[in-house]
């Protein structure tokens, strides 16, 4: 079981890089420069293809779908050679977006509800700014090997799922030395992440 967590919260980040193409317009763009800022920064930048309209995502009660009218993945660094946060933001499809919301939510309650010491996941929850955000978190920070914690924030008035993986960096690159630089540089993060989907919320106005 604790084989299967570590390895199902790793997969979490795997996501296939996808080339860019033309529509007609390009709602998420605005925030992919939003979060760009702050001492972070994308190398990386990738949209979904118009084909990928979905993806599936596993729960106890099987798989469930989640919808994905446009999307992007960025890698964001610091001043590390080595990423920090895999990040993918999503927009649901018109009217779908609750049901979105609701596989995410069963997904990751699940992956909570699963583990076990010594590789427990703790979930968090709180709201920012009417951003609800949900944390997947090891119990012991020194459990974590590729991802140390991820990170789902759901803004309903844009329709808009932010998935963030902050990763754990190698030990000759890493950007903090202990939990306590960890903890800020996370928390730095997801404050910059909830304020821009209030931005972008704002702007888009309901899905």
């Amino acid at each position: 079981m604790a084989k299967f967590l570590l390895l199902l919260f790793s997969l979490l980040a795997s996501t296939a890089a996808c080339a860019a193409q033309e529509r007609s317009d390009d709602p998420l763009a605005p925030l992919t420069e939003c979060v760009n800022r702050d001492g972070f920064q994308f190398r990386q930048r990738d949209r979904l293809p118009v084909s990928a309209t979905g993806r599936m995502v596993s729960t106890r009660q099987g798989e469930l779908s989640v919808s994905t009218a446009d999307g992007y993945r960025l890698m964001m660094f610091r001043r590390s050679t080595a990423p920090l946060v895999n990040l993918k933001l999503e927009r649901s499809f018109r009217g779908r977006f609750a049901d979105d919301r609701a596989a995410i939510m069963t997904q990751v309650q699940d992956i909570a509800a699963a583990s076990k010491a010594p590789h427990q996941i703790v979930l968090d929850r709180s709201t920012q700014q009417g951003i609800e955000i949900l944390g997947l978190n090891f119990a012991e920070f020194g459990q974590a090997s590729g991802v140390i914690s991820h990170y789902t924030l759901f803004d309903e008035r844009s329709g808009t799922i932010a998935t963030a993986y902050l990763l754990n960096q190698r030990p000759e690159v890493r950007e903090f030395a202990n939990e306590a630089e960890y903890l800020a540089l996370r928390e730095q993060f997801i404050t910059l992440l909830a304020g821009c989907l209030v931005t972008a919320g704002q702007a888009s106005g309901q899905p």
